[in-house]
């Protein structure tokens, strides 16, 4: 499963040798939005403002589909009633002409607290007769492409904009060279309460191979150290600090890739579940950096 993010402020410092594991050195900090309720994993794609029915909910169905297929868990609905994000768009302009509508939808991506993670504007043009009587292959179309860059800016891609730059928004460019990544072993995560000690272990090391960065126990250029910190913050809350440290084979310290949020008390008690995975993913980015730059044995 692929749902993590995200989206969140990067910070990135120099380090040094430090003797102590766990002090002082490099921090990729990120404020994970999907712990706002560990539970409650999924998007609920809700209707777009200022689309005409039955359009409206065949693009919403689309949209929805897309991900599902993408195996990240979603939603079509009139509301969010349970799921940890919502998905909302409006129409930000509908220009008919010559029998075709000319779209923009502004799509942006919310958490249960409120929250925004992400945004984007689509751009797309249907026939006119199919934006006001509904058209399903029209609204698969635009559900695709809306789905293909939720996909993206979960990944952490941030906001982004679909369909002719924009006047303030310069076209994307090109990505660089590929870069290489450091051979990885990972360690059962301290401090985790319930399952999370093996679980968070076990969606981290499926998260990179998934990557195709190679996993190597025996003799591995980086080891990945895990903790979880849980204090509680009041009024019902934990606050959580997920911690993973990069080690490399001759204990030179690589830096710290973070995750922290206040979450309901007792929300990771028992089984993590997709919890373990959404996280592994949400850091993923953070920790495949550490690996690039991280020395060969």
């Amino acid at each position: 499963m692929r749902y993590g993010w995200l989206l969140m402020a990067l910070v990135i410092a120099g380090c040094g040798a430090v003797p102590q594991p766990f002090r002082g050195t490099a921090k990729v900090t990120s404020d994970l939005a999907f712990l706002d309720v560990p539970s409650a994993v999924g998007i609920a794609v809700v209707p777009v403002r200022g689309a005409p029915d039955p359009f409206n909910g065949q693009l919403t169905a689309a949209v929805a589909a897309e991900l599902e297929r993408r195996e990240i868990p979603s939603q079509a609905v009139t509301e969010n009633r349970g799921l940890g994000f919502s998905l909302v768009g409006k129409v930000s302009s509908a220009d008919i002409a010559n029998g075709q509508a000319s779209l923009a939808v502004r799509w942006t991506l919310r958490s249960r607290r409120g929250a925004d993670s992400g945004s984007y504007t689509q751009r797309f043009s249907v026939r006119a007769l199919e934006w006001r009587e509904g058209g399903i292959e029209a609204a698969n179309r635009m559900g695709r492409d809306a789905a293909e860059v939720v996909v993206a800016m979960i990944e952490g891609s941030g906001s982004l904009t679909t369909g002719p730059a924009t006047a303030d928004r310069p076209p994307p460019q090109p990505p660089s060279a590929t870069p290489t990544y450091a051979k990885f072993s990972v360690r059962p995560v301290e401090g985790a309460p319930g399952d999370g000690r093996e679980a968070l272990q076990a969606a981290l090391a499926q998260a990179l191979a998934a990557k195709g960065i190679k996993r190597d126990d025996v003799s591995p250029d980086v080891i990945l150290i895990g903790r979880v910190d849980v204090t509680p913050s009041g009024q019902g809350k934990d606050f959580v600090e997920i911690a993973w440290r990069a080690i490399t084979q001759d204990g030179r310290d690589l830096g710290e890739a973070k995750l922290t949020n206040t979450i309901p008390r007792g929300a990771l008690s028992n089984r993590w579940g997709p919890t373990a995975l959404t996280i592994a993913d949400a850091t993923l980015p953070d920790i495949m950096q550490l690996l690039a730059a991280a020395p060969r044995f």
